[in-house]
């Protein structure tokens, strides 16, 4: 047997195998038939009870070989299981994390006949796993005593909007690797009035935009790399660039199609991604802190 299926036990990983075979039997729960069509009017059905309190579990939840698994640790795990799959409190959820916590305390147990909970790769590994876990807990510690206020919220969502600009482009463009083959487009482009963009660009350009005709969409300004938002911006509707334009990419021919006003988004649209904005700042500043205030050798 090898160890790292073992550890990953050991780990409290998933068994995919038989988790996944009780979460089938789950899913597959057989539902009643209907019942067949009465020959006499039914009997008044009896008044049903109150739905009865979920029964708590006990503490521990379960004894293996004698060795206890705790209230605690079931809840921990049915916590995570939540968050990956999804699941309610049911009583089938309940038998499914007992039965996968039963299995990992027999494959522990068999860990420590063989030792391998001496092994050096195994005790590394545990290590870390600690470290990861008490790193976590102090930063979920860290943003919950700094939460941030419904102030700060609204100033980094106006400073965001404020970021976002005015306007909005519409825009195509041909990407090629040299200036004097974007000069021959453009030429081409100026001698031949009824050439079509879009057919010059998915025939000679080497942007992922090529096989929509060079069409780049509405975007902000600071979407686009400053060399092309500044040509761009010096552009009327429907002209298009006279000069190759360079940047990091290559030679670009532009043509502008449209602007339109910026209509940002309502603070409840985008608040989740602004408080992961609001909570990274606190973390990187007391991850800042703590590395300032600390000695650190480096060897």
């Amino acid at each position: 047997m090898s160890k790292k299926p073992l550890l990953a036990a050991l780990l409290g990983l998933t068994f995919v195998g038989m988790s996944g075979a009780i979460l089938a039997a789950e899913e597959k729960a057989p539902s009643q038939a209907p019942a067949a069509a009465p020959t006499q009017p039914p009997a008044a059905a009896p008044a049903q009870p109150a739905a009865a309190e979920k029964k708590p579990l006990p503490d521990p939840v379960a004894v293996v070989n004698g060795v206890p698994i705790s209230l605690a640790v079931y809840n921990v795990y049915a916590q995570q299981r939540q968050a990956r799959m999804g699941d309610s409190d049911t009583p089938a959820a309940r038998k499914a994390i007992i039965d996968n916590l039963v299995l990992q305390e027999l494959l522990m147990q068999q860990a420590q006949q063989q030792h391998l909970n001496d092994d050096p790769q195994v005790v590394a590994q545990i290590e870390l796993m600690k470290r990861s876990v008490l790193a976590n807990a102090v930063l979920r510690k860290v943003l919950s005593d700094k939460a941030p206020s419904e102030e700060q919220i609204k100033k980094e969502y106006e400073t965001t909007v404020a970021a976002m600009g005015k306007k909005e482009y519409k825009a195509r463009h041909i990407l090629v690797d040299s200036e004097d083959k974007a000069k021959n487009l453009i030429e081409q482009i100026k001698k031949e009035k009824g050439a079509n963009f879009s057919e010059l660009a998915k025939a000679n350009s080497s942007d992922s935009s090529a096989a929509e005709g060079g069409d780049l969409g509405w975007f902000a300004l600071d979407a686009m790399v400053p060399p092309f938002g500044q040509a761009m911006t010096k552009l009327e509707k429907g002209k298009f660039t006279e000069q190759p334009v360079k940047t990091e990419f290559g030679w670009h021919i532009i043509i502008l199609d449209d602007i339109r006003d910026t209509t940002p988004p309502p603070l409840e649209e985008v608040r989740p991604q602004i408080m992961q904005a609001l909570q990274g700042k606190i973390i990187n500043e007391y991850l800042e802190k703590l590395r300032k205030d600390a000695k650190v050798e480096i060897k």
